[in-house]
Parts: C-alpha cells; sequence; structure tokens
C-alpha cells in the first residue's frame, strides 16, 4: 500500500513540468490551500518536506561549522511538521500582506522560521 502511495505521488510529481516541480510561490501556495484537490495538497505537503528537510540540513551544517543557525527551534527535539508549517505560513502570510505573489514559499518559509524561532545572539569582546 505504502509503496503504490509513493509511486503515485512520485508520478504525479513527475508529470510537472521542471518549472513547476522546481518552484512554488506564495499565490500558488495559497491557491492551492483555498481550493487544491487531494492530489494538489499531497504534493505541496512533499514539497513543504522538502523546504524544511533543506533548512534542518542547513541548520545542522552550520551548527557543525561553528556559525549561527537560520532558526532555533525551542526544543531541538521537537520535529517541525508539513501540516504546523502550513497553518504557520497561513498566519505569517495574513501579517505580511505586502510580501509578493511571486516569491518562493521556500524562501517566505525561511524567513517565518527565523523570526518566529530567532536564535539568541552571542555578543564577542
Amino acid at each position: 500500500m505504502t509503496r503504490s502511495c509513493i509511486g503515485a505521488l512520485l508520478g504525479a510529481l513527475l508529470s510537472f513540468t521542471c518549472a513547476n516541480a522546481q518552484h512554488l510561490d506564495k499565490a500558488t501556495f495559497l491557491e492551492i490551500e483555498a481550493h487544491g484537490n487531494t492530489e494538489e495538497r499531497a504534493i505541496l505537503t512533499v514539497y513543504l518536506r522538502g523546504v524544511l528537510n533543506g533548512l534542518e540540513a542547513s541548520n545542522m551544517e552550520l551548527l557543525r561549522e561553528g556559525r549561527a543557525r537560520l532558526y532555533c527551534p525551542p526544543f531541538e527535539e521537537a520535529e517541525l511538521t508539513t501540516n504546523w508549517l502550513i497553518e504557520a505560513l497561513l498566519v505569517y502570510l495574513k501579517g505580511y500582506p505586502l510580501i509578493p505573489n511571486t516569491l518562493s514559499i521556500a524562501t517566505i518559509t525561511n524567513n517565518m522560521l527565523a523570526e518566529q524561532f530567532a536564535c539568541e545572539r552571542q555578543v564577542h569582546d
């Protein structure tokens, strides 16, 4: 069953053009959230999981290098889920209505996480 679902999802993802598969902007995100069908919502979930995985990987690499992380969730073991992210993005976008419709939802996610989970800044002498 799981393999069938994954296969169907991958098939749906591969049916998109490269441009659509690589870029999800604010307008498209809001359209899918408001009127998307089950397949579109599933693709959105996979896309956002990829965004979160990429940001988490970047955070880990920055931590490994001793550099400032992009965001600092209150609990290190807390997993940021796609359902949480969708709700958080909807709230964030309502608070910032002037964000351009063409801006990548990945960029918006990065900024939202950095604002919501700001890291403590160390002051060095």
